[in-house]
This record gives C-alpha cells, sequence and structure tokens, in this order.
C-alpha cells in the first residue's frame, strides 16, 4: 500500500497522526480486512487462438486431434473432452482457446457460419435488414402485424362511426318474407324529414315455414341483431308480427290511432287498418298447439294479456306496399304488412312521429311510384 494512499484511508476512518502509532496500525488492519474481503476480481485479458490453427482446413484440425478424415462427431467430441480436461487441470488457457478453434472447424461450424455470414451480405436488404433476418422477425412477432392492424382497423372504426359519419337518426328494421327496396323509404325521409342518417334494415324471415319456402337462418340470425338494438319503426309481414307482440317488442298505439282519427283525412284512415292483438290470443294461435316442452317455457298469462291493444297499422294495398319499398313474396297467407313502433325505441316520441308520418304519406309515395311504374295498378 502506497504511503499516501494508506493516509487517506486512515483519515477516512476518522483517526489522525495524533491518536498515536497503535491506532494507525489498527486502522491499517481494519482497511486490509476490508479490501480483502471486496476486492473486485480482475478481468482476464481474453486469450486468442493461435493464428496458424485458425487458417487451418477441416482436414488438418481433425489431424490436431489425432484423428483421420473419416472420423466421426462422437470421436471428434471425445477426443476434445479428454485434451479440454486435461488443459483445464494444467490452467492452460492458451490450449484451451486452441483446441475451442480447432474444434469449431473439425466440427464444420466455422464454414457453415462463414457460409451463413457471406450469404447474409450477398443477399437482398430490405429497410436495412437482410431476407433471413426478417424471417427472423417474423417467426418470433408474427403477432405483432396483427394486433397494429386490428389496432387500426378499430381505431378507425371508432373515429369513422363516432367522428366522421353522421350517428344514426333513426332505426327501421323490416323482417318477414318480402323483397325490401330501401331507396323508397329512404328518398321519403330525405325530402320530407331532416333525418342526417336513417338506417334502413331488412331481414326475409319465412316465420311459418308455408308454401314450400325455406327459412334462411342467416335472416333469422340478421332479424335478431336487429331487434337487439332496439328499432325505432317496425315493420312485419303477417305470419311474423305475432311472435313480437308477445315478446314486447311493438309499443301499443291506442292513445296514438285515436289522435289520428281525430286529425288524418278520411282518405289517409282508409289505406291503413289498426292491428288488433294479445299475448293470449297468441296463446290460441300457437302456443296451445306446441308440445308441453316448448309451453313450458311461456310465462303464465296475466290478466292484462287477455286485453286487445293496437299494436301497429295494417296496409293491404299491394301499390302501397310497393310505394314503401316492400313486395310480400306469400301467395296464400295474407299478404298485408303491418307499421308499428318499436317499444324499445332510445326516443320513442321521434319514433311515433316518423310513424305517422309514413303512414300519413303513403298516397305521396305511391303517386311517386305510380310515376316511375305505371303500370303498377295492372294484374300481372
Amino acid at each position: 500500500m502506497k504511503d499516501k494512499e494508506k493516509e487517506k484511508k486512515i483519515k477516512g476512518l476518522g483517526v489522525s497522526k495524533q491518536a498515536g502509532s497503535e491506532a494507525e496500525e489498527k486502522a491499517e488492519e481494519v482497511i486490509e480486512e476490508v479490501e480483502k474481503t471486496y476486492k473486485v476480481p480482475e478481468l482476464k485479458e481474453k486469450v486468442l487462438p493461435d493464428p496458424a490453427i485458425e487458417k487451418m482446413t477441416k482436414e488438418e484440425a481433425l489431424a490436431y486431434f489425432d484423428l483421420p478424415e473419416w472420423a466421426s462427431k462422437k470421436d471428434l467430441d471425445d477426443q476434445f473432452w479428454k485434451l479440454g480436461k486435461t488443459y483445464r487441470a494444467k490452467n492452460d488457457e492458451q490450449k484451451l482457446a486452441d483446441i475451442a478453434c480447432a474444434y469449431s472447424i473439425a466440427s464444420g461450424e466455422r464454414d457453415r457460419k462463414q457460409k451463413e455470414e457471406k450469404e447474409e451480405i450477398e443477399s437482398k436488404h430490405y429497410f436495412g435488414k437482410s431476407t433471413k433476418e426478417w424471417q427472423n422477425i417474423w417467426h418470433y412477432y408474427w403477432w405483432v402485424p396483427i394486433i397494429v392492424v386490428a389496432a387500426i382497423f378499430f381505431i378507425s372504426a371508432f373515429i369513422k362511426v363516432y367522428f366522421i359519419e353522421p350517428r344514426v337518426d333513426l332505426r327501421v328494421a323490416s323482417i318477414g318474407h318480402f323483397e325490401y327496396d330501401d331507396a323508397f323509404l329512404s328518398a321519403f325521409f330525405s325530402e320530407y324529414t331532416d333525418l342526417k342518417n336513417p338506417d334502413l334494415q331488412s331481414a326475409d324471415v319465412v316465420s311459418e315455414n308455408s308454401e314450400g319456402a325455406q327459412t334462411d337462418k342467416y335472416a333469422v340470425q340478421k332479424a335478431t341483431s336487429m331487434m337487439a338494438v332496439h328499432p325505432d319503426v317496425l315493420v312485419f309481414d303477417m305470419p311474423s308480427v305475432p311472435v313480437y307482440v308477445n315478446s314486447g317488442d311493438l309499443k301499443i298505439m291506442d292513445e296514438e290511432y285515436e289522435k289520428m282519427k281525430a286529425t288524418w283525412s278520411a282518405e289517409d284512415l282508409a289505406r291503413i287498418e289498426p292491428y288488433v292483438y294479445s299475448r293470449a290470443r297468441f296463446y290460441d294461435d300457437y302456443v296451445q298447439y306446441m308440445s308441453e316442452e316448448y309451453q313450458e317455457q311461456f310465462d303464465p298469462l296475466e290478466p292484462q294479456d287477455y286485453e286487445d291493444h293496437i299494436y301497429g297499422f295494417i296496409i293491404r294495398d299491394r301499390v302501397d306496399q310497393l310505394s314503401l319499398g316492400f313486395d310480400v313474396q306469400w301467395k296464400q297467407e295474407d299478404s298485408a304488412i303491418i307499421v308499428g313502433v318499436g317499444a324499445g325505441s332510445g326516443d320513442l316520441d321521434k319514433a311515433v312521429e316518423m310513424c305517422e308520418l309514413v303512414l300519413s304519406n303513403i298516397d305521396t309515395m305511391r303517386e311517386t311510384y305510380e310515376k316511375t311504374y305505371p303500370y303498377a295498378n295492372t294484374d300481372d
């Protein structure tokens, strides 16, 4: 220990020269003990193999291990292990580096790496990385771009729905066995209302599976999803509507009809008729014919379930139906359609207003339709 360094360390322990030689000796002992305990190991310099060995061919490297050219990998491993054990016992770092280099050459590892490096250098690079590097990145991180694309899609959809496109301001759901052209109602709403983005949806559902018609399972799924968002205005064919009366999806329109009778013209009222029904009628018409297993799924009728109510308005005239965009496909079933208000609408007043506006302007839409299709009144 150098004198100056020793003095600094002794002073660091709070011992001065005035304390005497005995105190200094004890301080030196403490310092030596600490240095022994917490001595930082010296980093050994990496030992490089002999340059002559690095230049060897595979055959020369095998000969270095006293092995013939046809020696197996096991023979090479055994010889490498034996020599390694010997040189480690002697702590001969240079020999250990030499045999490690020779083993790399003899096993073909060096040549393989050199070949890969050459191919890497000569291969095409994209954005600073070779094809192989991109393959490795894809192998381990293939899920990242999928998440990124999904995130971009959902963020874009969110921005589009909530910030770019106008919010849906009216939902019209049509369920029944008819072909539907939403252009007629869309044009009407555009001309006679302030609606910016009405959503007009339809599902061709065959409720009773009669007349040989087949139910499309996708149409049924669509109808379910349409009802799940609580539409404002509902349109059904005759076979479909009882189910939705029973499920409580249609608003009772008794009071609205009384107001309509007091304010509408006789001509407008003549185009429609109230659709009167009750849950008790649904049980008489359908539930009683079901098996007991299915009947048990329905709640017992309450006294109010026997009361008839108006759940919508029937349109029977075929041209009136076509004027609204509905081409009913039934041949033997009642081909009328019913227009009503969704009981789950988020704005019942607005839903009632739009429903009544459509019904009171059937004559206007019919006039427009007949101008486009002058032979609509003739029988096909």
